[in-house]
């Protein structure tokens, strides 16, 4: 009898809890739009030589693209943590200072990743079952790259435009290389699972909208005086983006 009872309770003690398996790895690619957060600043020119030129910011002054890399652990079908590997592009200008930049570098990040589902119980609610792939991230970064833009050169006038863009003034610190920047990445985003015929997750797709502050004022190409520039924080950009994620290797079992 007591047999039967142990029996029943561990039935029934195994069948109160959901159960799922999980693949541990992820290999996946990505693709976004960056927005450039920089020193350059639009509307009516104050410099000499360039009184009537007022330049206006579009929507896609700012913006370009990024590719990019991942290799994730999951520790749960919630908790995942790895490296991204990113191409990334910024670019904005021509500003009233007569000031513009393209920048290419590489971005390597080790970040983690939360989602919803770890803190809910989301078996009987519809709505919660929909948020529970919401997630959040942050990691540190270390970024390398170039931009276009020409040192200064005394014997040029502000008008002249071969080479452009270059630096306006003496007083311009900004480089056209950058090695070992660090980066501070956060990220807010959605998963879609698509699942294989044993229900198992198998591909993610993802969207995310990340924002990265940096130590470097490097990234534009300009380190102007911000007593007369407006240039009172570090570079920083955002990117807007779709991923798809691969998951494969050893798998966990998890209880919810």
């Amino acid at each position: 009898m007591k047999k039967l009872i142990f029996a029943l309770l561990l039935f029934v003690s195994a069948n109160a809890f959901s159960q799922a398996t999980f693949y541990r790895i992820g290999l996946g690619v990505n693709a976004g739009l960056t927005t450039a957060y920089t020193g350059l600043t639009y509307g009516p020119s104050p410099v000499e030589g360039l009184v009537g030129f007022a330049p206006s910011k579009g929507l896609m002054t700012n913006k370009t693209r990024s590719f990019g890399g991942s290799l994730d652990y999951y520790f749960t079908p919630f908790i995942y943590g790895g490296i991204n590997y990113n191409m990334v592009q910024l670019k904005d200008g021509t500003d009233k200072h007569n000031r513009a930049f393209v920048s290419d570098f590489t971005n390597i990040e080790i970040r983690g990743n939360v989602s919803v589902g770890q803190f809910i119980d989301f078996s009987y609610s519809p709505f919660l079952y929909a948020i529970r792939n919401v997630n959040a991230g942050l990691g540190i970064g270390f970024i390398s790259g170039t931009n276009n833009v020409a040192d200064y050169d005394p014997n040029l006038s502000v008008t002249d435009t071969n080479p452009f863009p270059r630096r306006m003034h003496a007083g311009d610190l900004g480089k056209s290389k950058f090695d070992g920047v660090v980066a501070l990445p956060i990220s807010i985003g959605y998963n879609l699972n698509l699942y294989n015929a044993y229900q198992e997750v198998k591909f993610v797709v993802g969207f995310q909208y990340k924002m990265v502050f940096t130590t470097s004022d490097d990234l534009d190409g300009y380190a102007d005086d911000p007593k007369i520039f407006q240039n009172n924080a570090k570079d920083a950009y955002t990117s807007f983006g779709v991923s798809l994620k691969y998951l494969f290797g050893p798998s966990g079992l998890y209880f919810k």
